[in-house]
């Protein structure tokens, strides 16, 4: 029976947890995330807000997810960004406290009040808020069921003699925490199940020392999973890890008698003991290393070397499963895996371009186009799974345009390879060599077209409107550029003279590859207008598939930028 209980409760938990993810990303969204990385450039302002963070999201794969989500979306390195997660830490402390003041009692009221603004409310603002209601509820009905488990167990002899000898196993149930909060996702959930056990009689105050220490080491193995794909997300979480399990370290190594002494000089019964110990230890991590965040940071860079954009080589770095739990993070992390997509478009560019007499270009060029049709097709599959649930108006659209818009760039990774690399090609082949103004006419356009693959990667990154107008503007004039140059070349030929074709269809696949890059431009202008319908927003305005509805947007654009 007890053990039916036991297991009832963590999946209360589970769910609990979950509706409070839901709960906060819905009010939330990435408002949290652009608070906090306007505080992350002071060290004890990061602290301050990471505090307020881990308050108002009590789940430690929460705070997890979003840590790594800052350092995937900003210039943050782990250094700075752990000035936020010591903060955060401290504030996941207060949902333990809370659970100390037999909240349980009131479950049943969370659930309901959670039930009504979640189920029969339309507004953003309540359906959150119920979400979250009840999340909680559901955290404090696992309570109580918890300590009646306990209770229940405590009664069962065997049970008593197995936990009597658990208290003589300290390493093991610290391992043993830290694992259970990786499983629960939330050092929170592990902690009150210890609590619960305490209080039905089952567990010692002396073996809830390990236990809360182990539930904090959870937390770093939760950052872990969630910033494993990039180098900074690991950084981060050896650092939580290093630090939690030192100050753990010199705990457990003082053994019984520093675990007893620690449970009776914090003040109230054995359920305050715990949750007063998690608060300090991570109080005491927090004040010890914000000094020293510097020296940190530089460890950790040994450590943890940074790796080249060549030695990413698979597809899907930064689109984690994990964060599909919450939808906001994974739009974030999906518009940084297109990031990444323009970073290897701008490498294969350039392989072009300085390969054009090697033999083995033809090899070294498909390997990038390979690559980059790879993270296209999990980037789609990744997208397709981002449910609309807890998303708004605005990220629904923006979802459909992150997927758009990495079709684009696979169309420029085809136009890369097959038309810029054969015409490439043949112009260094030629036994007609370029002008000398024609040559740094294509040299000019090229780092044209790489400083306009940069400025893509800042648009996706800050949805500016401005500087969308401006973007149009640019593939405007480079589209009148390569006009006013045919036509000047048409001019100039004498009667019976062939036109050099080759340095035109340079020019014309540069074009061409402008005008897809500038997609997300219109798709942002789009946005902003108002506008969600379906439309290609990638063409150019002297191509034939251009549509009325594009002809429009793009003359309105347009108007708009030079008027600027």
């Amino acid at each position: 029976m007890a053990l039916i209980n036991l297991t009832s409760a963590i999946i209360l938990i589970l769910l609990g947890m979950r509706y409070l993810r839901k709960g906060l990303d819905r009010l939330f969204g990435n408002q949290l995330v652009d608070w906090l990385q306007s505080t992350a450039q002071n060290r004890y302002k990061a602290f301050l807000a990471g505090i307020v963070a881990g308050v108002i999201s009590p789940s430690s794969s929460a705070i997890a997810m979003l840590s790594v989500q800052m350092l995937n979306q900003t210039a943050l390195t782990a250094g700075r960004m752990l000035a936020v997660l010591l903060g955060a830490n401290i504030g996941l402390t207060v949902a333990v406290q809370l659970i100390t003041f037999d909240l349980q009692d009131f479950a049943g009221i969370f659930i309901v009040i959670g039930g009504i603004g979640f189920l029969f409310l339309n507004r953003t603002l309540f359906r959150g808020t119920g979400q979250i209601f009840l999340g909680l509820g559901f955290i404090f009905f696992a309570m109580s069921t918890i300590s009646y488990a306990g209770r229940l167990a405590a009664g069962n002899q065997d049970l008593r003699v197995l936990f009597s000898v658990i208290d003589h196993y300290p390493w093991l149930v610290f391992v043993s925490a830290a694992l259970l909060a990786l499983v629960l996702q939330s050092s929170t959930a592990c902690i009150g199940l210890g609590i619960g056990l305490a209080k039905g009689g089952l567990v010692s105050g002396i073996t809830l020392v390990p236990w809360v220490l182990g539930a904090n080491l959870g937390i770093g193995l939760t950052t872990m999973i969630a910033g494993w794909a990039s180098i900074e997300g690991r950084r981060l979480a050896l650092a939580s890890i290093l630090l939690k399990s030192f100050f753990a370290l010199l705990i457990l190594i003082g053994g019984s008698s520093l675990a007893s002494y620690l449970m009776t000089v914090l003040p109230g019964g054995i359920d305050r003991h715990a949750a007063n110990l998690n608060t300090l230890f991570n109080v005491v991590i927090g004040i010890c290393a914000l000094p020293i965040l510097g020296l940190i940071s530089r460890g950790l860079t040994f450590l943890i070397p940074s790796q080249t954009l060549e030695e990413q080589d698979e597809p899907g770095v930064f689109l984690d499963p994990l964060l599909l739990q919450t939808p906001s993070l994974a739009l974030s992390q999906a518009a940084r895996e297109e990031l990444r997509m323009l970073d290897h478009l701008k490498l294969m560019l350039r392989t072009v371009w300085t390969m054009r007499t090697k033999s083995d270009r033809q090899a070294k060029i498909k390997d990038w186009h390979d690559r980059i049709a790879a993270m296209q097709a999990a980037l789609k599959e990744y997208v397709s799974q981002i449910g609309d649930e807890n998303l708004s108006e605005t990220d629904i659209d923006w979802r459909f345009n992150l997927l758009d818009y990495s079709q684009e760039l696979a169309i420029v990774a085809t136009l890369i390879k097959r038309d810029l690399a054969d015409a490439s090609f043949e112009t260094a082949r030629s036994s007609q060599e370029l002008k000398p103004e024609d040559q740094a006419e294509l040299e000019s356009i090229l780092n044209r077209t790489l400083e306009r693959m940069q400025k893509a990667t800042v648009l996706l990154m800050t949805q500016d409107v401005n500087m969308a107008h401006r973007f149009i503007q640019e593939k405007e004039e480079i589209s009148n550029r390569y006009r006013a140059i045919r036509r000047r070349h048409l001019e100039s030929l004498a009667p019976g003279q062939k036109l050099d074709t080759c340095f035109f269809d340079l020019l014309n696949c540069f074009r061409r590859i402008n005008t897809h890059l500038t997609a997300v431009a219109y798709a942002i202008v789009r946005s902003a207008d108002g506008n969600t319908g379906t439309h290609n927003v990638g063409a150019d305005p002297d191509e034939s598939s251009l549509t009325g509805d594009d002809a429009w947007l793009h003359q309105k654009t347009l108007s708009a930028a030079l008027s600027a």
